[in-house]
Order: C-alpha cells, then structure tokens, then sequence
C-alpha cells in the first residue's frame, strides 16, 4: 500500500492501532495527572500476612510482554540514578531475595497474565511491599480483595499500546513510596520532545519527510538486527517486539558492548547476510568507547557487504532519548504493517498458544485456587 494514501489506511488498520500510537505522548501526561491521587497503605493484612509499606531496599518488576518494557525503561533509565538494586521478571517465579523490604511492582494489563499472577503469589508470601498495575481480570479482582494499592489502567488497549500507562504507573509507584525520581519534570520534557517527533512523522507527513516511513520501507524485505548500546536496550527490544508484533514480522536485537564479543561474528557468514539490515540506535550520550565501537562495529558490517542503518535520538536526558527512539520505532513498526497490508492490532499466534495452555495445565484454577488460600492460612 501507498504509504501516503492516508484514506486507505483504515482498510488495513481495522482495529484503529493508529489512533493509540498518536495518543503515546498526551497519555504520559494524562497518566501521570491521573496516578497521583493513589493514596498507599502504611499496612495490610491478608489472612496471617502482614505486609508493611516504606521505602524499599530493592524493586522487582514482575510482567510479560508489552507490560514489561515499561519495567525495562524504568530499570535502564534508574540503573545510574539510584543506589537500589532492579530486576524486571519475565517468569513464573521471583528471585530467592525477594522479602518484606522488596518493593514488588506486578503488571498485567489484562490483568489475566499467568506468570505475573504466580508472581503476585509468591510476593504475598514473602510479604513483599505488592503494589499492582491492571486494567481487569484477576489481578484487579484480588487487589480489591487483599486490598492491595492498585494502579487502575484505561480499558481497550492491546497492552502493548498502554506503554505510556504502564510506564508512568511503575515510576510514579516508585515516587510515591519514597524514592525521589522527579516523574513529572522527566514526563513533561518527554513530551514535549515526543509531541515534536509526532508532528514529523504523523502519517499526513510525505514519504519524502516522514522518517518513519522511510525506515518501514527500508526495513521492508530485510530481516532487521537491532543494535543499542545497553542503556538503550529497551528501545532496542521495544523496536523488535513491535515489529513482530505490529508488523507480524522477524526482527532481532543485541547490545554493544557484548554484541563485539560474539555477535559479529555472525555477519562473516557472507552467504546468508544478503537479506540482513543491521540498525544501529544511537542516543548519543554513550561512552565515547562505545561510540567507537559503534562507528567501528557499522564499518566492518558494511565492508563485508551488508545494509546499514544509524538512528540518532533526540532530547535533553536519558529518559526522553530513550522514548524518542521507543515511538519513533512503534510509527516504524505501523507503516510497515501498513505497506504490508497486515492488521496491526491482532496477535493471532500468542491468542492461540495462550488458549492451548490453559486447556492444557488448568493454570488460572490453579493459581486463583493458591490465592485464595492466603485469606485461611
């Protein structure tokens, strides 16, 4: 399709995904002005647990997917900022030192997640200070009976499209128990470099001046290889993951300086590298080592015969860098869809491989079953 053929879009974007991605920048605010009225429990009691809130000695960010990237950019964005130790948990269970000073943030946007319910499971019995981030389901239904504080997302996103909500709701979490991030002054100037990107790359833009449709079309035909320098790895893996989800198409990523040390080599299979498209996103404020190595590592690709692509962020700080490079990938993402005439919004394989689980292990019964024992044990 005609990338600037505008009227047509909406044959191919049934379910309206582009409506969301213009919102990313307004929601940020908007979430932010929403969250700050979620009042936090001094204590909670469920059944013989007692489970007491102040400020955390480490953070465990327990979600799947599109609700665990904003757990990603939290981590990456704080590694340098504070002295508290942050995993993100992809998994069904929490690391062993998870206890009553763990600040434990467990996000489902359905709230129907599996492994992020086992992990609330576990947080409540090591009686981690739990503060949950649902928009529904069963997450939802046992924070409002433990009692737990509870950050309310905006009903009908694809989760990955509520990034702006799950984002905010984890830093601004993080903020109202005591650590001092200054959400709202990082927010605002996210958005104003955001609001600009928008601007430029909206799909009224041309071909010609649009740079998200430029790397759509380039990408188009090439299988891509995302490269950041690891502070950077969450726009990194953002970029892949809507490109697979988004674009139902195949993309990888790796972070300098640990891709010098075994994935380049990859590239000298000169038979195969022919349909490989490297890109390389660049914040800017790397090391001048990594810089080099970024400079060197593009050469060397190149010389062999490979496409390459470098993408330079914009804005003042870290966090705004790194969501510049976010939605500037997630516009990517949808006019690749739309040059390839998929539906952006469906994710059919992970529906299915979800409904095959769960007729085949009875999982939710399980773990609803487990949780509602906390209230008698």
């Amino acid at each position: 399709m005609d990338l600037d053929d505008v009227t047509s879009y909406s044959k191919v974007d049934r379910d309206d995904m582009l409506s969301k991605i213009l919102k990313f920048p307004d929601a940020l605010v908007e979430a932010y002005d929403e969250f700050l009225n979620i009042d936090f429990p001094k204590e909670i009691r469920i059944g013989k647990i007692s489970i007491s809130y102040g400020y955390p000695s480490n953070i465990v960010i327990c979600g799947m997917g599109g609700s665990a990237i904003g757990g990603d950019i939290v981590k990456y964005w704080l590694m340098e900022r504070i002295p508290i130790h942050i995993d993100v948990v992809r998994n069904y269970v929490i690391p062993s030192y998870v206890n009553e000073r763990t600040l434990a943030l467990i996000v489902s946007y359905s709230g129907n997640t599996e492994e992020a319910l086992f992990c609330l499971n576990h947080a409540l019995r090591r009686k981690a200070m739990v503060i949950t981030i649902t928009s529904n389901g069963l997450l939802e239904h046992y924070s409002s009976m433990f009692g737990l504080p509870m950050f309310k997302l905006p009903k009908g996103f694809p989760p990955r499209a509520a990034l702006p909500y799950l984002f905010t709701a984890m830093a601004t979490a993080m903020e109202k128990i005591g650590i001092e991030i200054d959400v709202h002054r990082h927010i605002n100037n996210a958005y104003e470099v955001l609001a600009h990107l928008r601007e430029a790359i909206k799909p009224e833009v041309p071909l010609e001046k649009n740079i998200a449709k430029q790397l759509a079309l380039s990408i188009n035909g090439t299988i891509p290889l995302i490269y950041a320098y690891v502070t950077y790895y969450p726009a990194a893996f953002r970029f892949k993951t809507q490109l697979n989800e988004n674009s139902k198409y195949p993309a990888s990523c790796e972070v300098l300086p640990e891709m010098n040390h075994n994935g380049i080599m990859g590239w000298e299979a000169r038979d195969l590298i022919k349909d490989l498209l490297a890109i390389f996103l660049i914040g800017g404020d790397e090391p001048k080592e990594v810089l080099t190595r970024i400079e060197v590592t593009s050469e060397i690709i190149s010389d062999i015969g490979a496409k390459v692509m470098k993408i330079n962020a914009k804005g003042t700080d870290l966090l705004t860098r790194m969501l510049y490079l976010i939605y500037l990938g997630d516009f990517t993402s949808y006019y690749l869809a739309i040059a390839r005439d998929v539906n952006p919004t469906p994710v059919p394989s992970i529906s299915r491989l979800k409904e095959e689980l769960n007729a085949r292990l009875s999982t939710k019964k399980r773990i609803d079953k487990s949780l509602r024992e906390l209230l008698s044990e």
